[in-house]
């Protein structure tokens, strides 16, 4: 195409080509995401196992019961596992709401860079930092304007940290330390001086107790590896009932109860689990559960007239009638807030909790709230005063909680054969589809989040399955 824009790998003078911002010196504050394959990623499989029995009755009739179970294995699922920690970002942001800063998201808390290295600043509220790297890290006195008071905790600004990642600081801002000298630090874990670059990145984080990474400067923010870890179970059951065609009649009628259970298959809109750490904690219905499903098909036939027939027996004979019945459960839907209250920089798999002041027209019995389910990286509850909840924290409602409305279709085939001499015959054709015209619900919003208002449109429909449709044709045979 002309004019086209492509990204180029290869680009001379590219920044964003083989991480050549890290040396062009050009500081990213959110770095880019990468989306490995995991090196001990194996394809999935099933397991399978069935039995059925079949029963001959009457004549043509003949019915079956069966019963079905497949189990999946290693299935593919999207993971971050370079996730932030919502409890070092959480206490940060206390640390510096308590400190006299201004702190509307504990994301974008910044430390003041309008200071000397290692000297006190006055926030003008009765509270000071002593600044040790402006813009960087420093300690929080609430109470006194010249750090004479207790101190609250070290305050980073998240974005030099990579948001207290596993892999440490971001390295994009690695020339922002020059190096301290031995003996200019007035700091017990800085004794030796702070190394310039990204050594010392990792100096001021492992002071701050903050992740210091592998070793190695890591360019990326969210790892979102392609692993093979999920898992899901199916069990059905089964009824057929059957009769082959005859005296211008046959039927098939199958009915089937099941239940899908994955961790792993939403890859419509939440892409990743609610929280990378804990991703065994999606277990539940899967998008595919389809609780009760009946179809049933019939030809029914009149008898063929013959010469010598009298005028009603040629206008009736000659016709085929053709339903196709459907009937099924609707498939659960997720319900997302739109936010990130993970503080994972991702706002496509967030839950609200249940309970709550929330409620939604499309979802009746059900009210919503923030996320209050808060769990530092060992899986323990937290609490942070003024922050988590709802910061940091995942939503109490579990995934796929919800099921769409049912769907119900009937399909019609009329047909009338008309004899035209002794080789030629002529058949008129009539489809119908969705013949009751009702409205089949496609997808509906999932959408709801507690914290802009008391009522949400969760559930409401956004889209439906064709409506009735007719067709007509001319089949000549000879």
């Amino acid at each position: 195409m002309p004019n086209q824009q492509r990204f180029d790998p290869f680009a001379a003078g590219s920044l964003f080509a083989n991480q050549n911002y890290l040396t062009a010196g050009l500081p990213l504050p959110i770095l880019p995401f990468t989306l490995p394959l995991a090196k001990n990623f194996k394809y999935g499989y099933a397991e399978q196992a069935n039995l059925t029995i079949e029963r001959e009755l009457a004549g043509s009739w003949k019915f079956s019961l069966g019963y079905q179970w497949t189990r999946g294995l290693h299935l593919n699922r999207p993971q971050d596992i370079n996730s932030t920690d919502p409890k070092l970002l959480a206490q940060n942001a206390f640390n510096a709401a308590a400190s006299g800063l201004s702190v509307s998201n504990p994301l974008t808390v910044v430390v003041p860079s309008n200071a000397a290295a290692f000297s006190c600043l006055s926030t003008g509220s009765a509270s000071s930092i002593f600044v040790m790297i402006p813009g960087v890290l420093g300690q929080g006195h609430p109470g006194s304007t010249n750090c004479s008071s207790p101190s609250v905790g070290f305050i980073g600004t998240p974005a030099f940290f990579n948001f207290f990642r596993p892999s440490g600081p971001n390295p994009s801002f690695a020339a922002l330390i020059p190096g301290i000298p031995a003996g200019a630090v007035p700091l017990p874990c800085f004794s030796s001086g702070i190394p310039a670059g990204y050594a010392g990145q990792v100096a001021l984080a492992k002071c701050a107790n903050y992740p210091g990474g592998f070793g190695v400067p890591v360019p990326f923010n969210s790892v979102d590896a392609q692993l093979s870890n999920g898992n899901s179970w199916y069990n059905a059951l089964t009824f057929n009932l059957s009769k082959r065609f005859s005296k211008g009649f046959e039927l098939l009628s199958s009915y089937t109860w099941s239940h899908a259970i994955d961790d792993s298959t939403d890859l419509q809109s939440p892409l990743e689990p609610q929280d990378s750490r804990f991703p065994n904690l999606e277990r539940s219905n899967s998008v595919n559960d389809q609780r009760h499903r009946w179809v049933t098909s019939a030809v029914m036939q009149s008898g063929s007239s013959k010469s010598g027939d009298g005028f009603f027996k040629h206008f009736v004979g000659g016709f085929t009638l053709s339903p196709i019945i459907e009937f099924s459960s609707g498939r659960p839907f997720n319900v997302i807030t739109a936010t990130d209250t993970r503080l994972d920089l991702g706002a496509s798999q967030a839950r609200p909790s249940v309970g709550g002041a929330t409620t939604s027209p499309f979802i009746p019995g059900v009210t919503f709230g923030v996320a209050n389910i808060c769990l530092d990286n060992s899986g323990k509850p937290f609490t942070v005063p003024g922050v988590s909840p709802p910061a940091g924290c995942d939503g109490s409602l579990g995934r796929n909680r919800f099921t769409s409305p049912n769907f119900f279709q009937w399909d019609m085939r009329l047909s009338k054969r008309i004899p035209l001499g002794e080789r030629f015959k002529l058949d008129l054709i009539a489809d119908s589809f969705n013949l009751f015209n009702r409205t089949n619900i496609a997808a509906v919003n999932q959408v709801c989040d507690p914290s802009a208002g008391a009522t949400c449109s969760a559930g409401q429909p956004t889209a439906s399955y064709d409506a009735r449709q007719f067709q007509f044709a001319l089949k000549v045979s000879w």
